[in-house]
C-alpha cells in the first residue's frame, strides 16, 4: 500500500494523537475505548458509558490542567477532559458517532483504528507465535483432500498467509538476538551482565529459540509441504479452479494476471521453506555468539585482580577515572603526587636520541660455548608437578568439573534451587554462571529451569533457577 493510499483511508490527522505532548494520555484513552468493546457485539459503545470511564481515568491520574497547543481553552475538571479527548479522537478519525432511533449516541471505532489498536496491544504484550500451530496448520491444509474443491480460499490463500506470518516471526527472532548482542557492551558490570543474560533467557532462549529447536522444528514438515505445493502447481485442472477462485475473491478481471499472481504465491511459500535452513543457521550462530560473549564478559568482570596484570589494570582504570572526573587534568599533565604515593609509580627509563642508534654487528669470531644440557627432573619433582597440574585442572570451570559439582549437590535429590547453593566469593558466583550456561547444553548431565524471583546474598544478586538431572 502506498503512503498516498494510506492517508486517503485514515486521513491526514490520524497520527497526530501519537506525536504531541499528550500522546500517552491519548494512548490510554484509546485503550479504554478499545477494551470497553470486549463485551459488546460490535466496536461501538454508548457515549455516556465511555465518558464515565474516561472521567474515572482522569480522576485517578492527577488534576493537572490540560491545554492543547492549537486552542485557548483550558480543561481542569475530569469530565471536561474526557469529553475533549473524545472530541479530539473523533476529529482525528479514530472514532465515529452513530445514533439509534431514540437519538442516543454510540461511539464506534473505525475498522482501521481497530487494526492499529490490535497491533499496539500485540507490541506491548510482546506476544510470541507458537511455531508449531502455524506449521501444523499449513501441513493440515495441504494434506486435507476435502478442501481442494475450493483450492484458493481454503488452501492456497491461508497457506500463503500463515507461511508469511511464520517466517516473519523467525526473522523477528533473528533480529531480537542481534539486538541483545549489540546491547552487551564492555562497560557492563558483572551484575548488569547477569541481569542482561537472564533477560535474554526469559525473552529469547527459553521461549522462541527453545521452541524453534524442539517441538516447533519446521524441518519435520517441510518436505511434505513442498511436495504438496508442487503437486498443486503441476495439476492443470486444480490450478484453473484456483485461478477462478482468486479472481472472485481478489477482484482480478485478467485471468492471466490472476494465474501469474497465484503461481507467485505458491512459489513464494516453497522458497520460504527452502530458506529455513539458512535462517536457522544464522539464528543458531547468533545465539551461540551471545552465549559466548556473555560468558567471556562475565569471566572478565569477575577475574581475580590480585596478580600483577590485575593490579596494573586497576591502576590504569583508576587513573582513567580520575582524568575523566577532573577536568583540570589532561593526559599530558604530570601524575599527581597522591597517585605516585599510592601506587609507587616511578619512571624506569626514557627515550632519547641515543635510543635510535642501530645496533652494531660484530664480525669477531668467538669461541663456541659448551652446549647447555637441561637438568634432569627427578621422579619426586615430576610427581609434584603432576599433582600441581591435577589440582589446577580440578579448579577449572570445565564441563566435567561443573557436572561433578552439580552431581554432588543433587546427590540423592531430584532437584535443587540455585538459592540453596552457597555463594561466598567471586569464584562461587562465576561457578554459578557456568552452571547456568552448561545447564542449557544437552551434553550436560543436568538442566536449568529459570525462576522469576531474584536472590541477593552477601553482595551477590542473581535470578534463581532450578537444577534437575537430565533424563537421557
Amino acid at each position: 500500500m502506498s503512503t498516498i493510499k494510506l492517508f486517503e483511508i485514515v486521513g491526514n490527522d490520524f497520527f497526530r494523537p501519537l506525536t504531541g505532548k499528550y500522546q500517552g494520555v491519548f494512548i490510554d484513552c484509546l485503550e479504554i475505548i478499545y477494551e470497553s468493546y470486549r463485551t459488546e457485539l460490535s466496536y461501538g459503545v454508548d457515549r455516556d458509558i465511555l465518558i464515565a470511564l474516561l472521567t474515572d481515568y482522569f480522576e485517578k491520574n492527577g488534576s493537572a490542567e490540560i491545554q492543547f497547543e492549537d486552542e485557548q481553552d483550558v480543561f481542569r475538571d475530569s469530565r471536561s477532559k474526557a469529553a475533549e479527548f473524545l472530541r479530539k479522537l473523533k476529529a482525528y478519525g479514530w472514532v465515529e458517532y452513530e445514533f439509534d432511533n431514540n437519538g442516543n449516541a454510540k461511539i464506534v471505532m473505525q475498522h482501521y483504528s481497530v487494526s492499529v489498536m490490535q497491533a499496539f496491544v500485540s507490541v506491548s504484550a510482546q506476544s510470541e507465535m507458537e511455531y508449531q500451530s502455524e506449521v501444523s496448520s499449513v501441513f493440515s491444509l495441504l494434506t486435507n483432500e476435502t478442501l481442494l474443491d475450493r483450492p484458493y480460499p481454503q488452501v492456497i490463500k491461508p497457506v500463503y498467509e500463515r507461511t508469511l506470518a511464520l517466517f516473519t516471526e523467525l526473522k523477528k527472532l533473528n533480529t531480537g538476538i542481534r539486538k541483545y548482542i549489540d546491547e552487551l557492551t564492555d562497560g557492563m558490570t558483572a551484575e548488569e551482565i547477569m541481569e542482561h543474560f537472564f533477560s535474554y533467557n526469559d525473552v529469547i532462549a527459553s521461549k522462541a529459540y527453545h521452541r524453534m529447536k524442539t517441538s516447533d522444528n519446521v524441518s519435520r514438515f517441510r518436505n511434505t509441504i513442498e511436495s504438496r505445493l508442487k503437486d498443486i502447481l503441476n495439476d492443470r485442472a486444480l490450478m484453473e479452479k484456483a485461478v477462478v477462485g482468486y479472481q472472485n475473491i481478489e477482484g482480478e478481471n485478467d485471468k492471466d494476471e490472476a494465474a501469474g499472481k497465484l503461481t507467485e504465491m505458491i512459489t513464494s511459500v516453497i522458497d520460504n521453506f527452502r530458506s529455513y535452513d539458512e535462517i536457522e543457521k544464522e539464528i543458531n550462530s547468533k545465539h551461540a555468539k551471545y552465549i559466548r560473549n556473555a560468558a567471556n564478559r562475565a569471566r572478565l568482570a569477575f577475574i581475580n585482580s590480585n596478580d600483577l596484570e590485575g593490579k596494573l589494570s586497576a591502576v590504569l582504570r583508576s587513573l582513567a577515572a580520575a582524568f575523566d572526573a577532573e577536568e583540570e587534568y589532561s593526559l599530558y599533565d604530570d601524575v599527581p603526587d597522591d597517585y605516585c604515593r599510592i601506587f609507587n609509580m616511578f619512571p624506569q627509563g626514557f627515550i632519547s636520541g641515543e635510543s635510535l642508534k642501530t645496533l652494531a654487528i660484530s664480525k669477531k669470531m668467538n669461541d663456541v660455548d659448551e652446549v647447555f644440557s637441561a637438568p634432569i627432573v627427578s621422579d619426586e619433582e615430576m610427581r609434584e608437578r603432576r599433582e600441581l597440574l591435577k589440582k589446577k585442572n580440578e579448579h577449572r570451570f570445565s564441563r566435567k568439573n561443573i557436572n561433578a559439582y552439580v552431581n554432588s549437590l543433587l546427590d540423592s535429590k531430584t532437584e535443587i534451587s540455585a538459592s540453596e547453593i552457597e555463594v561466598n566469593s567471586k569464584r562461587d558466583m562465576i561457578r554459578l554462571i557456568f552452571i547456568c550456561l552448561y545447564g542449557r547444553d544437552k551434553r550436560s548431565g543436568f538442566m536449568v529451569i529459570p525462576k522469576e524471583n531474584t536472590i541477593s546474598n552477601k553482595g551477590f544478586t542473581f535470578k534463581d533457577f532450578t537444577l534437575k538431572r537430565r533424563v537421557r
